[in-house]
């Protein structure tokens, strides 16, 4: 019986016996990647960068968004989130390190900086919000949608220069959770690039 008696504990409490594992799923992490760089466009076809220093202070986004749990809605305006999932950090820091990384790929501007190097005296400073960055449901597979709206400030003192909002919309393979953050990264790369456009012909238009 005193044998037994360690073996019988260990199935009561569940505890410190080794071997427990969790039914749970493993919680999936994702992050945004930048379009890649286009070297194949040529070179006449591109528009010489605007001289100067953008900085892109970090992003701010419409209540709900303001997570680290990827968003969905279902008719109704109703707003949850995939359980199990999350970004690799709060959406705003998420898209912070994404518009800069697009931003310089994009080629529009000569340099850009985030938030993190702000002493770096910027030319202009590219606000943005993610007013939509959610998988829409209306049928079995959803449609992500990806809106920014932004706003380009320049001068000394700053001053509104003109807005540059831009959205774009692209439906998942399936419903998987995979193939729905990779339609989410791909509106966000055409909404950024569509915003970063229209930046530079705002700056190029202050400077004729």
């Amino acid at each position: 019986m005193k044998r037994m008696i360690p073996a019988m504990l260990c199935v009561v409490t569940l505890a410190g016996c080794g071997g427990l594992k969790s039914s749970r799923p493993a919680e999936q992490v994702y992050v945004l990647h930048a379009a890649p760089v286009n070297v194949a466009a040529p070179a006449a076809a591109v528009a010489p960068p605007v001289a100067g220093v953008l900085r892109i202070p970090r992003p701010d986004a419409q209540p709900g968004l303001d997570s680290s749990r990827i968003a969905l809605t279902r008719a109704g305006n109703e707003l949850d989130y995939f359980a199990d999932s999350r970004w690799g950090e709060s959406l705003p820091k998420v898209l912070a390190a994404f518009a800069v990384e697009s931003m310089a790929h994009g080629g529009q501007f000569e340099t850009v900086v985030g938030e993190a190097t702000t002493p770096v005296t910027g030319d202009f400073d590219l606000l943005l919000t993610a007013r939509h960055f959610e998988a829409a449901y209306a049928g079995a597979v959803p449609t992500a949608r990806v809106a920014f709206d932004c706003v380009l400030l320049g001068g000394a003192p700053r001053r509104v220069i003109g807005r540059c909002d831009a959205g774009a919309e692209e439906p998942a393979d399936d419903n998987r959770l995979g193939a729905i953050v990779g339609a989410l990264e791909r509106a966000a790369q055409k909404a950024i690039g569509d915003a970063g456009a229209r930046a530079a012909a705002l700056a190029r238009s202050i400077r004729k």
